[in-house]
C-alpha cells in the first residue's frame, strides 16, 4: 500500500505541474495533468484550475458554473469568490463582479487577500463608470462583509428580525416565524431577541381565496401579516369572520374546523396560511417517533458513576429497549456533530464547520425529520439550541418549531412541558418530535440559574478551580464543575420523568420509538486536556418501542447511524448515500470494524481517532484548520496505541497504520491545500 506521504507528494506535485502548464499557457498539458488530479482530488483549487483552463478556451459561461460549483462544496474559500469576481467583470456582469469581490473581502482571513479583493473591487468600478449600480445596489451587497451567523435567529445575518416575514416563498420549504406565548410584544432586535420564544409554521403566504377539502376534523395555524387584516373563513357556506380585533398579529391561531367539507379562507391583505393539520388521521405503526437531545451528556461519565445510580428514570425507560455501551460522536462539538447526526454524513461532506459564518445545508443532505414528513407525520421541533436553527437549513422537514436561545431562559421544565402539551393537543396525530435539552451547558459555561442544581451542590464545589475555556469545547479539568455536572444530570432525568410516565400512561409499546442521544461528552471530567478522550467523544445513544430489541449492545457504534437506526425501527430506509449504518443488534450483518471521529475547527489542528475498541490510531496534522476549513497534511503524526494501557504499538502494526492513514486521507482529500 502506497504510504501517505507519498501520496501527498505526488498530489502536491501534480498540482504544481498544473499551475505551472498554465503559466506557461501550456494548456493541453494542463488539462491532462488536470483530469489525473480531479480524479481523486476535489479540493478548491481543482474549481479554480478548471474554470482558469475554461476561460482561456472562451467559455466564460462555463467557468462561472465550475467557480459557482465550488462555492458549494468550499463555501468560505477566497480563490473561488475572487476569480468568480473576475470571471463576471469578463462578460460584464458588474453586480456580479462586485458581490463576487466583496464575499471575497469577507473570505479573504489576511490582510493581502482583503487588499487584494478590494483592489479588483475598485478596478471594476473604474473600468465601468456607465454601469448601473446604484447607491442602494452597491450598500446591500457591502452587508455580506458583516453578516451574523446562524446564533442570531430569529434575526436574520442582515440583523433584521424574520418576525412576520415570509421566508422561501414559493418553494416546498416555505415557512413563517411569529412570536410564541407573549401578549404585548410583537417583534424581537438583535438585543431582545433571546428573552422571548418564537414559533415557526410551515404553510404558504396568501391574499386570493384558499380551499380546502376535508374529511374529518382539522386544524389551520393562520397569522396576519398586517394589525388591519380582516379574515373570513367558510365551513360549508357558513361564514365566519375574523375582523382586525379578534386575531391578534404577534402569534398564530390554530383554528379547529371539526365539521368536514369545504373550507374557504380569504382576507383583504396578505396573510401566512400554515400547512393544514388532520387531527384524525390514519394512524402510523408507529405513532409518535420522539427524539430526545440532551447535549455534551457524557456516557464514559454515565458508566463510571452507574446509569441507573445518575439517571434512574431513564435507566429505568430505556432498560427495556436498546442502550449502546459503545456510540462514539463522530465531531466533538455540537455544530457539527447534530449536522452528522441529522444527515447521517460527516462533518467532511455536510462542511457545517465554520463557528463565525454562515452555510447551510445542501439540497442533497436530506434531513431526519424529512423522511418523516414525507410520510405524513406532522414534525416539531422544540429546542433552545442556537446551532441548530433554522437559518442553518434545520427548518427542512418541519411543520412547526417553537424556539428560544437557552441563554434566554428556556430550559427542559420548559421544552418536557411544551412537548406534552403538544402531544395532548394533537393526541390522534402521527406525529414526529425533536426536542433538545441544553441544561447540561450551565457547567462549563459557569451558569447558576437552576434551584435543584444549587441545592444539592455544597459550598466546596461552588467556587471552580479552574475558569472557563475560550469555549465551552476548551474547559479544562475541575472537580467543582464534575459535581455541579452530576447534579445537572440528576436534574434533567427528574425532568424527563414526567414525558416518560406521559408516554406510557398513553401510547402503547407498539406505538411509539423513544431515542435519547447526546452529541458529545466533556473535558472538565478528567485530568489531561484531551479531546479525543472516551470522555469526550463516548455518548449515550439509547431507545425503546416498536422493532426496537431489548438489549445492552457492546457493538461499536457512531453518532451517524441514529439516522439510519431510526429509520430501521420504522420500516424507512434511507435514500441518501450516508457513512452511518444500522447496527447488528438491529439486523445489520456484521458490526463496525471501528468508530471515526475527527475535529476539524479552524485555527486547532486537524485530529482524528479512529477506536477498534481495544486499540485507537491517532492522527494530528502540524499546521492549523484555516478559516476557510482547508487542510494541509504535510508534517502529520500518526499512531497506535493499546486503550487500557495507552502503550504505544505501532511499530508492530505498521500496516494498520498505513490503512488508516489512508482512511485518513479518503475523508479530507476535497478540503486539502499544499501551501502552508
Amino acid at each position: 500500500m502506497e504510504s501517505l506521504n507519498s501520496k501527498m507528494e505526488y498530489y502536491s506535485s501534480l498540482a504544481r505541474k498544473i499551475e505551472l502548464n498554465i503559466e506557461e499557457n501550456n494548456l493541453e498539458q494542463a488539462r491532462e495533468k488536470l483530469e489525473e488530479y480531479s480524479s481523486v482530488i476535489n479540493n478548491s483549487a481543482k474549481y479554480c484550475y478548471k474554470a482558469i483552463l475554461l476561460f482561456q478556451a472562451n467559455d466564460v459561461e462555463g467557468a462561472i458554473q465550475e467557480l459557482k460549483a465550488g462555492a458549494i462544496e468550499h463555501p468560505f474559500n477566497f480563490n473561488i469568490y475572487y476569480n468568480l469576481g473576475f470571471m463576471y467583470n469578463a462578460i460584464q456582469e458588474v453586480e456580479q463582479s462586485l458581490n463576487s469581490f466583496f464575499y471575497a473581502i469577507k473570505y479573504g482571513f489576511t490582510d493581502e487577500n482583503k487588499e487584494l479583493a478590494l483592489s479588483a473591487l475598485e478596478n471594476v468600478i473604474k473600468e465601468n463608470p456607465k454601469a448601473n449600480v446604484t447607491h442602494e445596489k452597491m450598500n446591500e451587497m457591502k452587508k455580506v462583509l458583516d453578516q451574523e451567523d446562524a446564533r442570531v435567529y430569529p434575526i436574520d445575518k442582515n440583523r433584521e428580525s424574520l418576525i412576520r416575514k415570509p421566508q422561501h416563498v414559493g418553494t416546498e420549504h416555505e415557512y413563517m416565524v411569529n412570536m410564541y406565548k407573549i401578549l404585548n410584544i410583537a417583534d424581537v432586535d438583535l438585543n431582545t431577541r433571546m428573552f422571548f420564544k418564537s414559533e415557526l409554521i410551515k404553510g404558504k403566504k396568501s391574499r386570493n381565496l384558499r380551499k380546502y377539502q376535508t374529511k374529518g376534523p382539522v386544524v389551520i395555524p393562520i397569522s396576519k401579516l398586517k394589525i388591519s387584516t380582516n379574515i373570513e373563513i367558510k365551513v360549508n357556506g357558513k361564514k365566519f369572520d375574523f375582523s382586525r380585533d379578534k386575531l391578534r398579529i404577534n402569534q398564530f391561531h390554530y383554528i379547529r374546523i371539526t365539521e368536514p367539507g369545504e373550507i374557504e379562507i380569504s382576507s383583504d391583505s396578505e396573510i401566512f396560511i400554515g400547512d393544514i393539520i388532520e387531527l384524525e388521521p390514519q394512524v402510523k405503526p408507529e405513532k409518535l417517533v420522539l427524539k430526545i437531545f440532551i447535549d455534551g451528556l457524557s456516557y464514559q461519565f454515565l458508566e463510571k458513576n452507574g446509569l441507573k445510580e445518575m439517571m434512574p428514570h431513564t435507566h429505568k425507560f430505556f432498560k427495556k429497549g436498546f442502550m449502546a455501551k459503545n456510540c462514539y460522536t463522530v465531531s466533538e462539538w455540537t455544530l457539527p456533530s447534530k449536522s452528522s447526526i441529522n444527515t447521517g454524513v460527516y462533518a467532511t461532506k455536510h462542511k457545517i464547520l465554520q463557528p463565525e459564518h454562515l452555510f447551510t445545508f445542501k439540497e442533497s443532505h436530506k434531513l431526519l425529520a424529512e423522511y418523516f414528513q414525507e410520510q405524513g407525520y406532522y414534525c416539531t421541533n422544540i429546542s433552545p439550541n442556537w446551532r441548530t436553527t433554522p437559518t442553518l437549513g434545520y427548518n427542512k422537514g418541519f411543520n412547526r418549531m417553537i424556539y428560544q436561545n437557552f441563554l434566554g431562559g428556556m430550559d427542559s421544565k420548559e421544552i418536557v412541558m411544551e412537548t406534552i402539551e403538544h402531544l395532548m393537543s394533537f393526541n390522534k396525530t402521527n406525529n414526529f418530535l425533536a426536542i433538545s435539552l441544553l441544561d447540561l451547558h450551565n457547567v462549563p459555561d459557569e451558569i447558576e440559574n437552576h434551584l435543584f442544581s444549587q441545592v444539592n451542590t455544597d459550598i466546596k464545589n461552588r467556587l471552580y478551580k479552574n475558569k472557563i475555556g475560550t469555549t465551552s469545547v476548551q474547559t479544562k479539568f475541575d472537580e467543582s464543575k464534575v459535581a455541579k455536572y452530576a447534579e445537572e444530570i440528576r436534574r434533567v432525568d427528574g425532568i424527563l420523568s414526567v414525558l416518560y410516565n406521559y408516554i406510557l400512561k398513553n401510547y402503547g409499546e407498539d406505538e411509539f420509538v423513544v431515542t435519547l442521544h447526546s452529541d458529545h461528552g466533556q473535558t472538565f471530567l478528567e485530568e489531561g486536556f484531551n479531546l479525543l478522550s472516551d470522555n469526550r467523544l463516548k455518548v449515550p445513544f439509547m431507545m425503546r418501542g416498536k422493532n426496537v430489541p431489548t438489549i445492552e449492545s457492546e457493538e461499536l457504534i457512531q453518532t451517524v447511524d441514529i439516522l439510519p437506526t431510526i429509520l430501521k425501527s420504522c420500516g424507512l430506509e434511507s435514500i441518501q448515500e450516508i457513512d452511518g449504518r444500522i447496527p447488528k443488534a438491529f439486523g445489520e450483518n456484521e458490526e463496525r470494524e471501528f468508530t471515526f471521529s475527527q475535529i476539524i475547527h479552524p485555527n486547532q489542528t486537524y485530529k482524528v481517532r479512529i477506536n477498534e475498541g481495544d486499540i485507537s490510531y491517532y492522527f494530528e496534522t502540524k499546521h492549523l484548520v484555516l478559516a476557510d476549513l482547508s487542510i494541509n497534511l504535510e508534517g502529520y503524526q500518526s499512531r497506535l496505541v493499546e486503550n487500557q494501557t495507552e502503550i504505544d504499538i505501532t511499530q508492530q502494526n505498521s500496516d494498520k497504520k498505513k490503512k488508516y492513514d489512508e482512511y485518513v486521507f479518503q475523508q479530507v482529500k476535497d478540503m486539502l491545500r499544499w501551501s502552508k
